[in-house]
Parts: structure tokens; sequence; C-alpha cells
């Protein structure tokens, strides 16, 4: 049996986003800041950061038809809630 003094190990709270951390993220990025700061500000992993940039990222079109990307949080906090009520049993 392992001593919790000389565990190695800690303790994960495994919790989702929620919008005010979404909007931080937004609003970090809009500041020109590193996926590691935003991890590091938020408290999070820079692989959960850069799953939710990814997530909430979408195309957009400027007035001259040239498009480039742009982070949303609620892009982000739609698509996360679309694929939650896709998991688990389905209704018979």
């Amino acid at each position: 049996m392992v001593d919790k003094i000389n565990s190695n190990t800690t303790v994960r709270s495994f919790k989702h986003l929620n919008s005010y951390e979404r909007g931080e993220i937004y609003a970090l990025l809009k500041e020109g800041k590193s996926i590691r700061y935003i991890a590091k500000k938020l408290g999070r992993s820079p692989s959960t950061i850069s799953r939710e940039i990814k997530r909430g990222t979408t195309l957009q079109l400027k007035s001259d038809l040239s498009t480039f990307t742009s982070y949303f949080p609620e892009t982000g906090q739609a698509v996360y809630e679309n694929h939650r009520s896709n998991c688990g049993a389905k209704i018979k």
C-alpha cells in the first residue's frame, strides 16, 4: 500500500470549460497572448485551450471577400452543447 505522503501523483478534477472561461480565452487571444499563457492564467492544460480554440474557430469573410479565421466563445459553447446532446444512450 502506498502512503499518501510518498505518493507522487496528484488528484485531478476534470471540469468542462464554462462560458466565462471561454470569454477569457477570447479576450486573451485578442490581446495576442499565447496558448500557454492562457492555460496558466485559467489553471488549465495547454491542450485544453488548444482544443477549445479549434472548436470555436470559424471561417469569416471580409468585405473584399477574402477569408480569415477567428475564435468566438459562442461558437465554442454551441459546438460543446451539440456534442453533449449527442452523447449517451439514445431513447428508443
